[in-house]
């Protein structure tokens, strides 16, 4: 029954942030519609161009480029410009993307969007069956069902408002670790690369491999990424490739992680530039940024860690990699609010485990809070989104641990807790 109870309550939140969620679609500005997909579509334009270069020609090292428009005098605006983009924000990923898209470009941009978003919603339908048989939800209508929450989750619902590539991400990470659990680990390392390629963050899907020592696929996935990297530069050439590492990828780190957009940058460096912006420069913000968000790794890493004897599952890799999934918006420099749809597979293992009665109260606690967080800005919520999913999944992580180890060391703590107690 208190398992039970405790579900109910959560279910309960569950419904809260979806209906507020569609409630804030109402207060969505019309002029930011697409204007993310706008950009990528551009540089796919220029990608089919042979102009690879000056998909980063807008970006002044000296500006971060989260938070400035393109300059109107380079061929990059000029090309937006032409295609009838009045919202001309920057490129800021890998030319992946770009290269990727090219094939939208043979439509107009408001076509190109609209399969753009019919494509995002397939993806979700296939994020869901994976997660359905991951987490062992054999009920019928569990896929609609799971579907259905995803589609409405407030960070998703602000992806298509945006035409974001969260979902994207979503999807190669979570099929990649449903692959993997199950054993198809050359593709799933394929998988991996892919969605490192077109943004960078979900390369925290390395450590748990490092964590698991499966040496074969993390040399599996060097000899993918290098293959992409060669079909990259064959594609793009190579002043585009050293324009994004040395031009705007310095762009991006020495800019300020914060200030007046924290309720949309929901990021650990947000965080501290919030509290000691005037304290540190932000120079030195990122590199704490850095420092704590690879201690938070190394930890969570620890906690994946497989010791002889534990009971590993498929399961049990599989929200392990639901985890690290979550840890990829938590931890990234710039985790605007439709990057939390990142979140989404890791929320519905959480909801299945509380179903299961393997979540406790603090467990339990820390969901309902990160719900909160992302379906309000009130009392200071946005401000503890990152904090909540980082402990939620390393409180999660060390639960799992405890659980995999073999039952002979298990008895032997309980007989020392007993002992103890006495």
């Amino acid at each position: 029954m208190a398992n039970r109870a405790k579900f109910l309550i959560v279910s309960v939140c569950v419904v809260f942030t979806l209906l507020l969620g569609i409630y804030s679609v109402r207060f969505w500005d019309p002029s930011e519609s697409g204007s993310n997909f706008c950009m990528y579509y551009t540089a796919a334009w220029l990608v089919r161009g042979n102009m690879s270069a000056h998909i980063y020609d807008a970006i002044e090292r000296n500006s971060n480029p989260e938070d400035v428009f393109a300059d109107p005098n380079t061929v990059f605006a000029r090309t937006a410009h032409a295609l009838g983009m009045s919202r001309i924000t920057l490129y800021l990923y890998p030319p992946t993307l770009a290269d990727l898209l090219v094939p939208f470009t043979a439509v107009p941009p408001n076509i190109a969007l609209m399969a753009w978003d019919i494509l995002d919603v397939l993806l979700i339908v296939g994020i869901s069956a994976a997660l359905t048989r991951g987490l062992e939800m054999d009920f019928s209508g569990a896929t609609a069902l799971v579907a259905a929450g995803i589609l409405l989750f407030r960070p998703t619902l602000n992806t298509f408002h945006w035409g974001q590539v969260s979902i994207v991400i979503a999807f190669l990470v979570t099929i990649g670790f449903s692959l993997y659990a199950r054993g198809e680990k050359d593709l799933a390392a394929l998988l991996f690369v892919l969605a490192i390629a077109i943004k960078l963050e979900p390369i925290v899907v390395v450590v748990p491999l490092i964590a698991w020592r499966d040496w074969k696929c993390i040399r599996s996935m060097a000899v993918r990424g290098i293959l992409v990297g060669l079909v990259l530069w064959a594609v793009n050439g190579g002043d585009a490739l050293n324009l994004y590492f040395f031009h705007q990828l310095p762009a991006m780190s020495g800019g300020e992680l914060g200030g007046t957009h924290f309720d949309g940058n929901r990021s650990l460096g947000s965080l501290f530039f919030s509290y000691l912006g005037g304290v540190l420069s932000s120079h030195a913000l990122a590199w704490l940024t850095r420092l704590v968000s690879a201690a938070l790794l190394c930890c969570a890493g620890w906690l994946s860690e497989l010791k002889p004897g534990e009971n590993v599952t498929i399961r049990r890799q599989f929200e392990i990699g639901m985890i690290f999934l979550l840890f990829a918006c938590c931890l990234s420099p710039y985790s605007w609010f439709y990057n939390w749809a990142l979140s989404a597979p890791a929320v519905v293992m959480f909801l299945k485990r509380a179903w299961d009665g393997d979540a406790n109260m603090l467990e339990t606690f820390l969901l309902i809070t990160f719900l909160l967080s992302l379906s309000t800005s009130k009392f200071g919520m946005a401000m503890v989104t990152p904090l909540l999913g980082i402990t939620l999944g390393i409180v999660a992580l060390n639960r799992m641990r405890l659980e995999g180890r073999p039952q002979e060391s298990k008895n032997r703590i309980h007989q020392l807790r007993t002992v103890n107690a006495l």
